[in-house]
């Protein structure tokens, strides 16, 4: 049970990593690598869980909550982006079509 609670937290920095360093293809990857350790997590049972570990659970808890709170950073950092890219104003887009440009 330590080994999957250590690749658990190992996992865990990894995905911290790609999401500060902003690369998707890490995010995904690690993200992946993320779900297969929290399956083997999850298939723990609580009953035979050791003591000692409950506290390095709660934790991983919070990093996971941390996570998630990257991860709608960066989600809405792309969407401002690429609405600053696509020349968002008042809610219309400026694009390269004629209809766009009142032609």
């Amino acid at each position: 049970m330590n080994q999957i609670v250590d690749s658990f937290r190992q996992s865990q920095d990894v995905l911290f990593s790609a999401l500060d360093g902003h690369d998707s293809d890490a995010i995904f990857k690690a993200s992946q690598n993320l779900g297969k350790v929290a399956a083997q997590l999850g298939a723990i049972n609580a009953a035979e869980l050791e003591p000692s570990l409950r506290p390095l659970l709660s934790e991983a808890d919070e990093l996971m909550q941390a996570s998630i709170y990257r991860l709608r950073f960066l989600r809405d950092h792309s969407s401002t982006r690429l609405q600053l890219l696509a020349g968002w104003r008042e809610s219309q887009a400026n694009t390269y079509s004629g209809a766009a440009n009142g032609r």
